[in-house]
C-alpha cells in the first residue's frame, strides 16, 4: 500500500519542481527537500563537477542510493532530479513508496528557462534539441506518474492527491 506522505514530484528540468514543491510544502506542512541540493551536500561538490570527474553512471548511482535513503523519512515532498524516474528502477521505487507527481512545462517555456541556466550537465550545447530528446526518452517513465499536472496551482494538486 502506498504512503500518501510521501510525494515525488518529477519532471524535466526547468518543469519547476523546486519552486513547486516549496508552495505545495507549505500547503501541507510537509518536509520539502530537493534531491539534487541532497546529492550535493552528501558528495561535498556541484551535480556538474560530479558529471565532469565520475560521470554520469557515477552519478545516477549516488541518486539512486540517496532517492532511497531519504525514502526512509515520514512525511515529505521531494523534487527530484529530472532522470530520477528514468534509472535503477526509480520510477518503480517512487511508485511503491508513495504517490508521484509529472510536473509538465511547454516546450518554449522549458528552452527559455534552461537557456538562462548553463550549470545543468545534460543541457549543454543544442538547448532545444536536447529538450526534445529528453522528452522522447523520458516520456515512457514520467507517464507512469499517478497524476499529471500542467497547472501549478497547489490546492488542485492537493485535492487530486487527497483522491488518491
Amino acid at each position: 500500500m502506498k504512503s500518501k506522505q510521501k510525494i515525488y514530484l518529477i519532471g524535466l528540468p526547468g518543469t519547476g519542481k523546486s519552486y513547486f514543491g516549496k508552495i505545495l510544502a507549505e500547503a501541507t506542512g510537509f518536509e520539502f527537500a530537493d534531491l539534487d541540493k541532497i546529492i550535493e551536500e552528501n558528495e561535498g561538490r556541484s551535480i556538474s563537477t560530479i558529471f565532469e570527474t565520475d560521470g554520469e553512471d557515477y552519478f545516477r548511482k549516488v541518486e539512486a542510493s540517496l532517492l532511497r535513503d531519504f525514502s526512509e523519512k515520514g512525511e515529505f515532498i521531494l523534487a527530484t532530479g529530472g532522470g530520477s524516474p528514468c534509472f535503477h528502477d526509480g520510477m518503480s521505487f517512487m511508485n511503491e513508496n508513495g504517490i508521484t507527481v509529472y510536473l509538465t512545462q511547454d516546450r518554449e517555456t522549458l528552452i527559455e528557462r534552461i537557456s538562462r541556466k548553463s550549470h545543468r550537465p545534460l543541457m549543454q550545447g543544442d538547448v532545444e534539441n536536447r529538450i526534445d530528446e529528453l522528452l522522447r526518452t523520458r516520456s515512457q517513465y514520467y507517464n507512469q506518474a499517478d497524476i499529471t499536472i500542467e497547472h501549478r496551482d497547489a490546492h488542485k494538486v492537493i485535492a487530486k492527491i487527497e483522491k488518491l
